[in-house]
């Protein structure tokens, strides 16, 4: 079968694995990657879309002769996969099959669509596969487990299967279609395993763990041989220079860190960067990391107050527990960033002001703001709803998958123009120096919205150093991809991957 991705933006692993899992089962897979430079959920630049070349990428799929269409759908590109799904559908008319976390959430919703045939509950590599082979093998499809069909205008809903238990089975994911596209420069991004043990209720990992109870272990590794295989194989395929740990948690399992940064360090020794969370770092954990070349680790602060994260967050741990984590990570030379998300419901001014003042007090090596966003199905969408946050409309933008962390909230919130401006301003805030500091203070206390978003704009390579001048790079290379590939001729084999 020949199944071709849509995808936007930036790198998807999730994608990456589908590829090669079918590839090894003997399907064709190609990608159709839109770079969405004239939004990519940071900024809207309308003079960048010239280099989205959707006739490029609809002539593309024309010469690929799909079978079948798969879209991976995080919510808040839900809006632009709308977009181009009628051209796509009239002119290829060929079943869609879309997946990904807004279509584990809201998988009736979605197939309210009329140009989308089938969704995809939870993982996907084994029930595409076997959907793929009913297909191939002209066989009833309708009772494939994890996928629901429209058929006759009602909804067949198969049952979830077991979770993948040995993740090192799965083929090590697809990573050139997207090198092709620009979507990584020199930086690689590994995942070692799926699931977290936490329950952040802004986080759509505890309804995924509530949809699949009872399917298997949530919570899974890689062995750190398999995952240091994968490493290798891709160092000699991409020119690259740093690796980014990608996982949820990278710091959930204290033994298998000890395993595996001993072998890494023997077999890779790349700079490289991971996430941590505050409770599960300690002096043992960042000492094994250090020695293996960790560059930065990435530490969500969320809220600086308590109440906040014990009571809307289920974050139940102290600022000194925080702080400690920080110092741990500090004193062992390993740079500290942080986040920091404003407008939760209930969230009043002097609750966000102490999430400034705590990572002031932290001083990490940078800080990233956000605006809180109600994913849907998660528990602080529905605690949203019940409490007012969200009425009626906002809840179809959020199924819709309108707004982003990065653009002003959609809760009806009376501090969302505070709650912007911080999240946009506290970078350049935490790295400034003491001198400045009072003016960007006053522009945060006015909530100049407007001249903190031009700010943020202008500072994101001193604010955002690693992070900031990587995105610049990998932007830059997904334009000149673009702009190459539109005048490059449609060979036969630059189709399948």
């Amino acid at each position: 079968m020949r199944v071709l991705f849509y995808y936007r933006g930036i790198e998807a692993p999730g994608v990456e694995y589908l590829m090669s899992y079918l590839k090894m089962k003997g399907h064709q897979v190609g990608l159709l990657f839109d770079p969405g430079l004239d939004d990519n959920l940071f900024l809207k630049l309308k003079f960048m879309k010239r280099f989205n070349q959707y006739e490029y990428l609809l002539e593309k799929a024309r010469d690929f002769k799909p079978d079948i269409l798969a879209f991976s759908i995080v919510t808040n590109i839900y809006p632009f996969i709308n977009a181009i799904l009628p051209t796509l559908k009239k002119e290829l008319s060929v079943p869609v099959i879309a997946g990904g976390p807004h279509v584990s959430a809201l998988p009736e919703y979605v197939l309210q669509n009329e140009h989308i045939d089938m969704a995809c509950i939870g993982e996907g590599e084994l029930a595409f596969a076997e959907l793929l082979d009913k297909m191939e093998r002209g066989v009833e499809i309708y009772d494939t487990k994890n996928i629901w069909f429209k058929k006759d205008g009602e909804i067949i809903k198969n049952d979830l299967r077991g979770l993948v238990e040995d993740l090192d089975q799965l083929p090590f994911p697809e990573k050139g279609p997207f090198y092709e596209y620009g979507c990584f420069h020199d930086n690689l991004e590994v995942v070692t395993g799926r699931g977290c043990p936490y329950n952040c209720t802004f986080c759509n990992i505890h309804f995924q763990r509530s949809q699949t109870k009872g399917k298997g272990n949530f919570l899974r590794q890689r062995s750190g041989a398999n995952v240091i295989q994968e490493i290798k194989k891709h160092l000699e395929l991409y020119d690259v220079k740093c690796i980014t740990f990608h996982d949820d948690n990278f710091t959930s399992h204290p033994q298998w860190i000890e395993e595996f940064t001993e072998l890494y360090r023997k077999e890779v020794n790349l700079p490289f960067y991971c996430f941590a969370y505050p409770t599960s770092v300690n002096r043992e954990i960042i000492s094994h990391l250090k020695r293996a070349n960790c560059m930065q680790i990435f530490m969500g602060l969320e809220s600086g107050d308590p109440n906040i994260r014990r009571d809307i967050l289920k974050r139940p741990m102290s600022n000194e527990r925080i702080i400690s984590s920080a110092n741990i990570i500090k004193d062992s030379g390993i740079r500290l960033q942080i986040s920091g998300i404003f407008g939760f419901p209930e969230e009043k001014p002097e609750s966000m002001w102490k999430t400034v003042e705590l990572a002031e007090t932290i001083a990490p090596d940078l800080i990233t703001g956000y605006v809180f966003y109600p994913f849907p199905k998660t528990e602080l969408f529905n605690y949203a709803v019940k409490s007012g946050y969200l009425g009626e409309e906002e809840v179809e933008m959020v199924k819709r998958g309108e707004g982003a962390i990065h653009h002003e909230s959609i809760l009806r919130h009376p501090e969302k123009k505070l709650a912007s401006t911080l999240a946009r301003l506290i970078p350049i805030y935490i790295k400034s120096p003491s001198l400045f500091k009072p003016l960007i203070k006053k522009i945060m206390v006015r909530k100049k919205a407007r001249l903190a978003l031009l700010i943020y704009l202008v500072s994101i390579p001193v604010a955002l150093p690693f992070l900031g001048i990587e995105g610049i790079k990998v932007t830059l290379k997904m334009a000149w991809r673009a702009y190459h590939l539109r005048r490059k001729p449609l060979a036969q084999e630059d189709q399948v991957f």
